[in-house]
């Protein structure tokens, strides 16, 4: 038989069990005093120097209406975006799963890998035939290691 505990988590939408791994979903992080409700909120706003506009991407109503802000070229994103984007992920990571039942959630996962399973999204996700990097998945992976050790 096999066994659950070596199974995939498998996390995307709302209807998925593991949906609470999700950059969309609760609890929002805070940083530097700011409060962001999703850690999308977050990520998306940080690829900016424009103040005005990271507020907007704060404010926004959704994670969703704040992910269309943040892929708006309409501002231009930092140079070093490329370069510190998975870094910004995983910062925000640790204060969304520092703490409380998201915390235990995570640890939840005991050594199960975790994949965020994106159909259109082949750098954070696996992509829509599992070939993508999954870095989100990787990235929550290291963040339960850190809180295990």
């Amino acid at each position: 038989m096999d066994d659950p505990s070596l199974e995939p988590v498998y996390f995307y939408t709302r209807s998925m069990p593991w949906f609470e791994l999700s950059n969309f979903c609760p609890p929002g992080v805070e940083d530097g005093g700011v409060y962001w409700p999703t850690v999308e909120h977050y990520f998306q706003a940080q690829k900016f120097s424009d103040g005005a506009h990271r507020e907007r991407i704060r404010r926004a109503a959704t994670p969703k209406d704040a992910r269309e802000l943040g892929r708006s070229r309409l501002h231009p994103i930092r140079d070093d975006w490329d370069e510190v984007r998975e870094s910004v992920m995983l910062h925000a990571l640790r204060i969304k799963f520092a703490k409380g039942p998201a915390r235990e959630l995570l640890l939840s996962t005991g050594d199960r890998l975790l994949v965020e399973a994106s159909p259109v999204d082949y750098f954070w996700g696996a992509g829509q035939d599992g070939s993508g990097l999954n870095r989100l998945g990787i990235l929550l992976q290291q963040v339960r290691a850190e809180m295990q050790s």
